[in-house]
């Protein structure tokens, strides 16, 4: 997991040009540069894969108007939303998640919530490098990644990623491609 999200940068530069509709992942058929519509569906799938492994109870709510996301965000999404849903199920023992998905004018935004035993985001190990590599991901997008969590109050984490990177917004030699 934390391999997939380190290589979404490189694959990034060029998924504008790629047609992400022929691109097929070979793990269990899920697409691997879905659209909006996809990506949700891929969501579910992955609920449901962690309630039938005797996961916690997961809500899923999404706001993604369909072919509106924008495709050089298809790549980061998923594996996003794959990492901190794996993080909470593993380490949180909560009986409850709580995965939003939505979107605005100008950037997706992704919350995982849970109620579980909870941790000082500060003192994370050095050898635990997924929410490390999520931030490296989504700073490097130009986002932001807020984690509230104390022991023994549960974990909030909430990823916001702008449509356009920061550095192509003020690049105007940068090609931007319309939506």
């Amino acid at each position: 997991m934390v391999d997939r999200i380190s290589d979404v940068m490189e694959r990034e530069k060029n998924l504008a040009e790629c047609d992400s509709r022929h691109r097929v992942c070979q793990q269990g058929g899920r697409p691997a540069q879905p659209n909006a519509a996809n990506i949700v569906v891929a969501i579910e799938r992955l609920v449901a894969d962690s309630r039938a492994g005797g996961g916690p109870e997961i809500e899923f709510y999404d706001d993604v108007p369909i072919d509106e996301l924008p495709s050089e965000l298809q790549a980061a999404v998923f594996p996003i939303v794959q990492e901190l849903l794996l993080n909470a199920s593993r380490h949180s023992k909560s009986r409850n998640v709580l995965v939003g998905l939505g979107q605005d004018d100008d950037r997706v935004c992704i919350q995982v919530q849970d109620w579980g035993v909870g941790f000082v985001p500060e003192m994370v190990q050095p050898h635990k490098r997924g929410l490390k590599k999520i931030q490296q991901l989504v700073q490097w997008r130009g986002g932001t990644v807020n984690v509230d969590s104390r022991p023994g109050a549960g974990t909030c984490i909430v990823v916001e990623i702008p449509f356009v990177r920061e550095t192509e917004a003020n690049d105007p030699a940068s090609e931007q491609k319309p939506r």
